[in-house]
């Protein structure tokens, strides 16, 4: 598998910052297919950057479901996922999140760069 554009491998962490108009169907491909290379290079951790992506509204709770489904399949429980988005994109409750780590994906949201970093580098 390419290595995606917009993607390259930190200290501690792989990074993914894609940018441009998308689709939710193409901005969740995006995610997954960024979570499936890391999956096939052996690299555990991935922040993924979405602030600079746009053109689609706030997904609903059956996006999410089955966004972090696609995510937990590709992930293959080994790739813990940490994400920025603006603020207006985190569900009150980050139902994504618990979403995801019932289907086996340990991975959180932040609206604040440096949170997320935080949470990622302190996964093991």
């Amino acid at each position: 598998m390419d290595m995606p554009e917009q993607l390259s491998v930190e200290d501690h962490y792989v990074r993914y910052r894609p940018l441009g108009p998308y689709t939710l169907v193409d901005a969740v491909e995006l995610v997954t297919h960024a979570i499936a290379w890391c999956h096939e290079h052996s690299q555990p951790r991935l922040l993924a950057d979405l602030t600079r992506i746009y053109g689609f509204p706030v997904p609903t709770l059956v996006d999410r479901f089955w966004m972090v489904q696609d995510w937990a399949q590709a992930g293959g429980s080994v790739v813990k996922l940490s994400m920025v988005v603006h603020a207006h994109f985190i569900h009150p409750e980050k139902f994504g999140v618990r979403a995801a780590r019932d289907a086996g994906l340990h991975c959180d949201v932040f609206p604040v760069h440096e949170d997320a970093i935080a949470w990622l580098i302190a996964r093991t």
